[in-house]
């Protein structure tokens, strides 16, 4: 099982973000984001929701280390992105998750 900060490592790698990006975003250092990626730190659970919300998971497919889980994808140019950029893709992939779950419930109730 890969480990927590592993995945987050490779999540923004998959975003192609930058650590500093992710720092702004999270409001703390570049060298904080590093320590994170490395395990010698942890992100509190409101700056772990906002992480998996921008990069399209829902907190408890991240928690869980599920492998199918279907992050929302999105396309940008990584040095042009800025942090108010950041914050607005986080709410969308936060209504996108909130959506999912909902259409989940909906389902579960037909059968």
């Amino acid at each position: 099982m890969e480990a927590i900060y592993e995945k987050l490592k490779k999540m923004r790698e998959e975003a192609g973000l930058r650590q500093g990006q992710i720092a702004g975003f999270l409001g703390v250092t570049q060298t904080y984001i590093s320590k994170v990626e490395t395990g010698e730190r942890n992100l509190t659970v409101d700056q772990l929701e906002n992480l998996v919300n921008l990069y399209g998971y829902s907190l408890s497919s991240f928690a869980d280390m599920q492998e199918d889980a279907q992050p929302i994808r999105f396309s940008f140019r990584a040095q042009e992105i800025s942090q108010e950029d950041l914050r607005v893709i986080a709410d969308v992939g936060r209504i996108v998750i909130n959506s999912r779950f909902m259409k989940k419930i909906l389902e579960e109730a037909d059968d």
